[in-house]
Formats: structure tokens, sequence, C-alpha cells
């Protein structure tokens, strides 16, 4: 996973221009007190937001490998605009650029596999839970991600923001651009259809074990 230290140097570094002569280094220039505080700015972007936003994308169904690239362009991307975004909003704006770039990276035909991306389990967990419990929660995961990969993609897109990301319709039509009407709209066709399929996939598992 991409370094969050080094993602925000760079950012902070965005902008710049070293001078050099033609027989010395190149010196950076001395920021002032207002470049100073924008760089600590785009560092606490980066440290907050950062996380969120790859699991955003891994979670749409992108490739690791793919995002890590990704989320650092976009990142770029958002630290020459930054100043355009209103104080409170920086979720929405990152996402909503997110959101982009997964469909840029679809129409170059990267797989789409919905994973969750979750890290290592901390010592807590290790130790409280059971092999059958983690077991048992690995298939629950994959099941949640096979059916999420089967919903249109405008429909998975608002499910996941809501069920997954905690995000309000409000935040939803921000980030997509479309009215609020049309984000709830969106989210109770993704539930139906989600409680469809896995009312099928149950049906299925219980025809199964009778037989």
């Amino acid at each position: 996973m991409l370094n969050l230290e080094a993602v925000s140097a760079a950012a902070a570094n965005v902008g710049r221009r070293d001078d050099a002569g033609p027989d010395r280094s190149p010196v950076a220039p001395t920021p002032d007190k207002a470049e100073l505080e924008r760089a600590e700015h785009l560092r606490g972007v980066v440290r907050e937001y950062f996380p969120s936003v790859w699991r955003f994308l891994r979670r749409l169904g992108f490739d690791e490998l793919v995002i890590e690239d990704a989320t650092q362009d976009l990142f770029f991307v958002a630290f020459r605009r930054i100043e355009e975004v209103t104080p409170g909003r920086e979720r929405a704006f990152l996402f909503g650029a997110a959101l982009r770039i997964a469909r840029k990276l679809k129409r170059k035909g990267t797989r789409e596999v919905p994973v969750d991306f979750l890290g290592t389990p901390n010592e807590a967990m290790r130790t409280s839970a059971t092999p059958e419990t983690l077991l048992d929660e690995e298939r629950a995961r994959q099941l949640l991600y096979q059916l999420l990969s089967e919903l249109d993609e405008r429909h998975r897109v608002v499910f996941v923001m809501y069920e997954l990301e905690g995000m309000t319709t409000h935040e939803i039509a921000e980030v997509l651009e479309i009215p609020m009407g049309t984000a709830a709209s969106r989210l109770r066709l993704a539930r139906d259809d989600f409680r469809a399929r896995l009312e099928r996939y149950r049906a299925r598992m219980r025809r199964q074990e009778g037989t």
C-alpha cells in the first residue's frame, strides 16, 4: 500500500519550482507562512481521507495495484485544487474524484472483483475469535462482495457509499452530482436488488442441503 508520508511529503511540494543557476545545484525557495499552512493542510487531508478513499475504490472492485497508482494520481490532482474545496467537504470532493478515476479504469478494461480491504486482524480478534467464527465471517464477506458484484454499477456505487461507507443520501447526491431524490431512488433499488439476490442464494442453499 502507498506510504502516506511519501504522498503527503510530495503533495507539500506540488506547485513549487526549484531555482538553479548554470553551475549550482537546485535550491528550493523558502516557503512563506501561507505555503507552510497549505502544506500542513494537505498533509492533514492525506492522513484523514487516504484510507477511506483507498477502501472505497477497493470496495468498488478494482485491483489493489491499480488503485495504488490511481489513488496517488487522485491526490496529486486534488492537491492542485484543494483551495477550491470548501472546508468540511473534502471527503465528498475526494470520493467524487476517486469515482471518476474508477470509471476510467473500468473503461480501460480493469477487472472488477469487489473485495474488502481489512488488513491484518488485530491481536484481540485473533485471541477472541474461534477458527469456526473466522471461517463463517470470511464466507459471509465473500458472499457480500459476490452479491455486490452482481448489482448494476450505478446501484452498487450508492449501496457501497451508504451501507459500507456510512454516507448520507445528501453526501451521495453531492458526490455523484445528482438530485437527492435520484440518490434515494437508486439506494432503494439497490437494497431491493441485493435482498432479492440474497434470498435466491439462501433458497439455493436450502435446496442443496435438502438433496
